[in-house]
């Protein structure tokens, strides 16, 4: 009985202290880099089938790289450490889709808004590699994403999957764009403002994943047609210093 109670009283002790340590997490800077790429005839190797209703849709609350300094999630670009493992991904012929590096206050998950990613080619205002990833802290550090890559054909169809449009944040209407339509009555605004045309993929892989994570290791996440090497690193306090300041 006594050494039951002694097993309980360390694991208690091992759960406050790793909550302890989650609470010092949040609200402290990280340097996160991620690597997106992509295998060429990945599905057919793997002889895995292609979703055929694949569910991709953007998060309420998001950020991206362009936008995040006006958002309580600050992002602030630095400098790539793994280019290394770039160059070894395309000796092994697979293609690089997405390369980036910032350092970014984390917080718990219910106030981590998501973080829009993209790359590869581009068709019809959409890109080859679309979605988002929330990087966030408990207990650990964590990663969820919700990447898609898309196989576009030769023109555009209208009975393939529907991609959601990426969001935007909103924007001022230019001075010209609103003498134009002023001058030339409603036509000229509802040109304006039309809406896009929908955009269809033939195809689309879909990688959604949820993974738990530790500072200063290397994650590799897999997918047939597709995958994501990520690495969460600390930041000293002068780093995050001179960062805050610039």
């Amino acid at each position: 009985m006594t050494r039951i109670l002694k097993i309980c009283s360390a694991l208690l002790l091992a759960l406050t202290a790793a909550g302890a340590q989650a609470a010092n997490y949040a609200g402290t800077t990280f340097e996160i880099e991620m690597i997106v790429f992509e295998r060429p005839q990945g599905m057919a190797q793997a002889r895995e089938t292609w979703p055929a209703a694949p569910r991709m849709q953007y998060p309420n609350r998001w950020v991206d790289f362009d936008t995040a300094k006006g958002e309580a999630l600050f992002l602030s670009p630095v400098a790539t450490k793994l280019d290394n493992k770039v160059a070894a991904l395309r000796r092994g012929g697979d293609r690089v889709l997405f390369h980036k590096a910032w350092q970014q206050v984390l917080q718990q998950k219910r106030n981590s808004p998501a973080i829009l990613i993209s790359g590869g080619d581009s068709f019809s205002g959409h890109q080859r590699l679309e979605g988002s990833v929330t990087v966030s802290v408990s207990r650990y550090l964590h990663l969820s994403t919700d990447l898609w890559l898309s196989e576009f054909g030769p023109q555009q169809v209208n009975n393939g999957i529907l991609l959601p449009r990426r969001p935007e944040a909103p924007r001022e209407e230019p001075l010209a764009l609103a003498g134009t339509a002023a001058q030339f009555g409603p036509a000229a605004n509802a040109f304006a403002t039309r809406p896009p045309q929908p955009v269809y993929a033939q195809r689309v892989a879909q990688l959604q994943q949820e993974r738990r994570m530790r500072s200063g290791e290397l994650h590799y996440l897999d997918h047939p047609a597709f995958g994501i090497l990520i690495e969460i690193r600390t930041v000293a306090p002068e780093e995050e210093q001179q960062s805050a300041g610039e």
